[in-house]
């Protein structure tokens, strides 16, 4: 039997626009602000709460990330093994995390086990009891973790690039220490918790089989009383850090750890668009310029990248890698070719599509399945980035031409802005 096969190929589209999923906001009486994101067929709930309480709003080092993951071990009704039993009992769990700027904890559940779970999971921002014998575990606990992370060149060198250009005493820039896990004290995060988590710096996001019933438990669940939190201001760093270059030597690998970089802006500057797709042709995907030169050409590492971290008051921009001691120098030599050539040289309307199809493929990567959405959704929302915001970011991804690319690399890829950091094998000091 005779096989038919395609002899024309189907036709390729552009994609040139991303449609949001609509979504219903919801301000509730005592200031909190309710998304809901109704997806999915499945019977599966997402909820999440973020506070504006992240490490911008400390006042002592580590009090964020103690008071988020603290929360849900006990309240005033129930021990830390008690609440995680019930959780479980549902099939439901609890992911807690704190960030630069943002305190976050999301329960999944299945929708029909939500009357049950629900109660339990707002109770941790009702009456959390914040134990010292639970203190002292997560202090163990994480010392632990911190101590393991330091074995790593890579986390060094971004723990010191951080603190060069932000600042040992910026929230952004202070890197996590024993000591200040051993100082930390219950009444830090008390202060912490009673200062910066409010009704009026809370969001909420409901998102997988929602139906009205579900919204209507959530909107009663959260009509707490109205709870003010301290807005606390923030103060942008003025470190002279740009063309340095800070060498330390570490016993922890045979590898040495190199990052580039240098202060950025944040999600809601001009130059956004333009430098997320600077970033992504110079080394933000498997097929940008920093892979193809410095690892397939040279072939001085295997793994290099530039990144942006974009908070909600600043930013940062650097490339990383790991490589062989005498490969170092070498290496931030190309990276800085590179640079340059993006500076002098405009980019190919054959490079400039491909980077375009796969930044809009990504975000069509994004809004794959309910969960993926919410997450999404989330990120806007908290940046304080609108609908019509992310449609002209789109469209300028779309739209943006060689020259404009050529300008921002002009702006922000020059050498004298860059601060470098090395970790080298101790092997190597002289």
């Amino acid at each position: 039997m005779a096989k038919n096969f395609r002899k024309i190929p189907p036709v390729i589209r552009q994609i040139t626009s991303i449609e949001l999923p609509e979504t219903e906001v919801i301000r509730l009486e005592n200031g909190i602000l309710l998304t809901v994101i109704p997806s999915g067929t499945q019977d599966i709930i997402k909820l999440e709460v973020v506070h504006r309480a992240g490490r911008s709003a400390e006042d002592t080092r580590l009090a964020a990330r103690a008071t988020t993951l603290l929360m849900r071990e006990g309240t005033h009704s129930m021990t830390a093994e008690a609440f995680a039993r019930k959780i479980d009992y549902y099939g439901a769990s609890i992911k807690s995390a704190s960030n630069m700027d943002f305190s976050y904890a999301t329960l999944y559940t299945l929708g029909k086990f939500l009357p049950e779970v629900l109660p339990v999971y707002i109770e941790q921002y009702t009456q959390p009891a914040f134990s010292e014998e639970e203190i002292e575990k997560f202090k163990k606990t994480n010392i632990q973790k911190l101590l393991e992370e330091l074995a790593k060149n890579d986390v060094i060198t971004y723990r010191q690039i951080t603190s060069r250009i932000f600042g040992d005493d910026h929230p952004y820039g202070y890197n996590s220490e024993v000591e200040d896990y051993i100082s930390l004290k219950r009444t830090d995060i008390l202060h912490h918790f009673d200062k910066y988590y409010g009704t009026d710096n809370c969001c909420v996001f409901l998102s997988g089989h929602v139906t009205p019933d579900i919204t209507d438990k959530v909107c009663r669940a959260l009509s707490f009383p109205l709870k003010h939190a301290y807005k606390k201001a923030y103060h942008s760093p003025h470190l002279a850090y740009e063309g340095k270059k800070f060498i330390s030597y570490s016993r922890n690998e045979h590898q040495a750890a190199v990052k580039i970089g240098r202060k950025l802006f944040d999600r809601k500057d001009p130059d956004h668009p333009s430098f997320y797709m600077l970033n992504m042709i110079l080394g933000g995907y498997f097929g940008s310029r920093l892979m193809s030169s410095i690892r397939e050409k040279l072939g001085y590492t295997y793994d290099i990248f530039s990144s942006m971290d974009l908070m909600l008051y600043d930013g940062l921009f650097y490339v990383s890698t790991e490589v062989s001691p005498q490969f170092v120098q070498p290496t931030i030599e190309e990276v800085y070719r590179q640079m340059e050539k993006l500076c002098m040289e405009p980019v190919s309307k054959e490079e400039l599509q491909m980077v375009r199809n796969y930044i809009m493929g990504n975000f069509l990567n994004f809004m794959d399945g309910p969960l993926n959405v919410s997450s999404f959704i989330r990120n806007l929302v908290i940046a304080g980035i609108t609908r019509e915001d992310f449609n002209q970011f789109n469209e300028k991804i779309v739209k943006m031409g060689p020259e404009e690319l050529m300008q921002t690399a002009q702006k922000y890829l020059n050498r004298k802005s860059m601060a470098e950091v090395i970790v080298l094998p101790e092997q190597n000091l002289q």
